[in-house]
């Protein structure tokens, strides 16, 4: 494996370098990665971000590194964004054939490891995400010389300038014409880490925050409110868990990787057990079936805002309402009441939720690059308000569930409060705003659906919990047309630096992360987390479909 580094440069190559791109079409076991973070590892002048994107038809076996091991564990077909090295290091795993993988992608690689190929539209996928000057390894297979011609004259034909070896081929991207302009159409006007204001500081903010900081990006978040966490973010405590359908629909997909993603980071950054707690989730449904989800868990979001907006490179300001933006020179300016000053950035993400609308019919009245159609999206966006009950227990309860169940609602049992154990039974959601504040009636709502939910035989789980000092939590969420957040520039051509990241409804604490890592990713061009086809889904600038009009009789 260092031989193979060594053909190819590396470390000296990635030097002094902001980030770099490694593709590894063979990622087998895993050494060739590991050996690959052993030298980022132990190299002063690395690169302050390594991206690397495996390849593999199967769960890979065997890993010596222990957070990685944990990290792939249960790992399905598709792709799997695992951070490590405090989030520096992202390995984009992907478990399938290299023609879909490559597919779904639209990266450019620094470094390119990969085997010898026998059909020419894989050598021309592995063209396409390469840079000129990328530099090349090509494992031969073994005592096969018509395979490995074969597959030197397709590499040689897709652009590779290639010199072989006995057991490999060693060279670099480099072909005789022109990289047309559409190579590199999805590269950004921003290639390197500016000054990035982000407006709201729930889970959708925070992530972004911290992701876009890791990258070297100068970070202030400004909130209208006292502190971090003060709007839908604030619920006491809520529970990660993937959505399930029967087709395995986007929101399933999503929600199971974001779940796993914000695993990585409530492990790095919390406290287990007092801030989250990985106990899995029983979800019952209404036909009398139920599922386990070993990897959902309990975590409270304010403990994760805070732990992200911690994190080197970040500025939190509160009581910073924001009522206007000027750009101006390429640059953003943010002002508040009474022309209140909040400076000059080279982006803005708004992650504001229901907020967002305000901000962006300014815009629109001020002509800021913005796009008729976002009238639309913005009447799209609607609030949905929710209220959790919860308390201490008065009494010891018997037959309790051990670990939280979801459902027509959701009961979090064991819970570490100030005052001892403490429960969580809930969230409504209630479109209306004026049954909404009546938190009487949205409590007897979520004792009406926990008694549904956890039918006890020897007592009325409900009322027995009423007997203890018991208190309502309500907030308002902002939700899509689809109910699948609004993530990536307002304008498709990502030149005015005006990002979005709202939408999250009550899925936040499984799409939050992933959201997050997505916007990094398309803004610097790296690797997406997920396939590209299912990144559509939550793009900005998505096609919002109408139900077809009928005609009057």
């Amino acid at each position: 494996m260092e031989h193979e580094l060594a053909c190819v440069g590396l470390p000296a190559a990635w030097a002094d370098h902001t980030a770099w791109t490694i593709l590894d079409t063979d990622f087998s076991d895993g050494q060739r990665f590991e050996q690959v973070l052993h030298a980022w590892q132990q190299d002063p002048r690395r690169p302050r971000m390594l991206h690397y994107v495996g390849i593999a038809t199967q769960q890979p076996a065997k890993l010596s590194n222990t957070q990685l091991a944990r990290a792939s564990a249960d790992l399905g077909p598709g792709m799997h964004r695992i951070l490590l090295e405090g989030a520096q290091v992202s390995l984009t795993l992907c478990l399938g054939t290299v023609q879909a993988a490559l597919s779904e992608q639209a990266f450019q690689a620094d470094t390119l490891f990969t085997t010898a190929p026998n059909d020419k539209w894989v050598a021309q996928l592995l063209a396409r995400r390469c840079r000129r000057a990328t530099r090349v390894v090509i494992t031969l297979v073994p005592a096969d010389a018509p395979a490995n011609a074969t597959a030197a004259a397709l590499m040689q034909a897709a652009g590779f300038v290639l010199q072989a070896y006995p057991t490999h081929l060693v060279g670099s991207f480099d072909p005789r014409w022109t990289i047309v302009n559409s190579r590199t159409a999805s590269r950004h006007v921003q290639p390197k880490p500016g000054r990035c204001a982000i407006i709201g500081a729930g889970l959708s903010g925070a992530s972004i925050a911290q992701a876009l900081a890791v990258r070297g990006w100068q970070v202030t978040v400004l909130d209208q409110e006292s502190a971090p966490a003060r709007g839908a973010s604030g619920l006491p405590a809520g529970l990660a868990v993937p959505h399930v359908s029967a087709d395995d629909n986007p929101r399933s997909r999503l929600t199971r990787s974001g779940t796993r993603l914000m695993a990585d980071h409530a492990q790095r950054l919390l406290q287990r057990g007092l801030d989250w707690e990985p106990s899995g989730v029983r979800e019952l449904f209404p036909d009398g079936e139920s599922t386990w989800h070993p990897q959902a868990f309990w975590l409270k979001p304010a403990a994760m805002v805070q732990a992200w907006l911690a994190q080197p490179g970040i500025r939190f300001v509160a009581h910073a309402t924001v009522d206007r933006m000027e750009r101006d020179d390429a640059l953003w300016q943010l002002l508040g009441p009474d022309s209140k000053d909040w400076g000059q950035f080279d982006m803005v993400v708004l992650a504001n939720a229901m907020g967002c609308a305000a901000l962006l019919r300014k815009g629109l009245e001020s002509k800021a690059a913005l796009s008729p159609d976002w009238l639309d999206r913005l009447t799209a966006l609607h609030p949905v308000y929710g209220t959790a009950s919860h308390g201490t227990y008065a009494e010891t309860l018997p037959d309790l569930p051990t670990t939280p169940v979801n459902g027509n609602g959701c009961f979090i049992p064991h819970l570490p409060g100030a005052n001892g154990e403490e429960w969580l039974a809930g969230a409504t959601f209630e479109t209306d705003a004026l049954a909404a504040s009546n938190l009487v009636t949205q409590h007897a709502l979520n004792m009406q659906r926990l008694r549904q939910l956890l039918p006890m035989d020897a007592y009325d789980l409900a009322d027995t919990l009423d007997r203890g000092p018991v208190a309502q939590w309500s907030s308002t969420r902002c939700v899509t047309h689809d109910r699948l957040p609004l993530v990536g520039p307002i304008d498709t051509a990502c030149g005015t630096g005006l990002w979005i990241c709202v939408g999250m409804g009550s899925r936040g604490l499984s799409l939050a992360a992933l959201c997050a890592e997505l916007l990094a990713a398309r803004l610097g061009a790296e690797p997406l987390p997920l396939e590209s086809s299912l990144a559509r889904s939550l793009g900005a600038n998505r096609v919002r479909r109408k139900p077809a009009a009928t005609k009057a009789e």
